[in-house]
């Protein structure tokens, strides 16, 4: 059971980029490279109108939105390259917040379902689960290709809750996107916010809608003890 200042649950829905991962940086990297091939700067608030979708939605709104004259799935090529190369590479575990590894273990510790709700996809997270040693404590990894919807919708995170056989009521999901999180709130589960710098405009409505608020899992794990 994970008990935190008044926030019980059987079981927990992680996101991973910019919740578990501090992936910010990985993807303003690729973001630059991408567009910079194409004699572009990366778009204004860009990564704030991408952070809930899925590789398709994103390619879609990129190429809706900035380049109309390329196909949709020569982009999503294009980016699956430059994640794996970065994601698969030795020591990509390095890429976890601090104190995010130790959290998760100390919740597998205590008999906590856990499960990962991304929009990402296996390729490019399973290699950095694994190379942070967490892969194999987790239950269960469900993607946006799963529901057919992305992070704005409710379902990842009631799919997460029927296949962890606990009622989302029983959940608690850690967020790092405000639409996610008003997601799974309308999923009917408990939320913590998770403090990553390219959700910073969002910060005060992330204080209110979350059930708790946290700047690192520093501040979980000191909980916990």
């Amino acid at each position: 059971m994970f008990e935190w200042k008044g926030i019980c649950a059987e079981a927990a829905v992680f996101d991973l980029d910019g919740t578990l991962i501090d992936s910010m940086e990985i993807w303003r990297e690729i973001d630059e490279e991408f567009f910079a091939k194409r004699g572009m700067r990366v778009p204004e608030n860009y990564q704030e109108n991408i952070a809930h979708l899925g590789f398709r939605d994103v390619a879609a709104f990129t190429v809706g939105n900035y380049l109309p004259a390329e196909r949709e799935e020569d982009v999503i090529a294009e980016w699956n390259a430059m994640c794996l190369a970065k994601y698969t590479a030795k020591g990509s575990g390095k890429y976890f917040k601090p104190g995010a590894t130790e959290f998760v273990r100390a919740l597998y510790a205590r008999g906590v379902k856990m499960c990962v709700a991304t929009a990402s996809s296996p390729e490019l997270f399973v290699p950095a689960l694994k190379s942070g040693g967490l892969c194999d404590l987790f239950e269960g990894f469900f993607t946006v290709d799963d529901v057919k919807r992305n992070k704005s919708h409710p379902d990842i995170f009631l799919l997460a809750a029927e296949r962890l056989g606990v009622p989302p009521q029983g959940c608690v999901a850690f967020e790092d996107s405000l639409t996610a999180l008003l997601a799974a709130k309308r999923a009917g589960m408990r939320t913590i916010a998770v403090y990553d710098p390219s959700s910073e405009k969002n910060i005060g409505r992330l204080r209110e809608e979350a059930d708790a608020f946290v700047f690192g899992f520093q501040e979980l794990n000191e909980g916990l003890q």
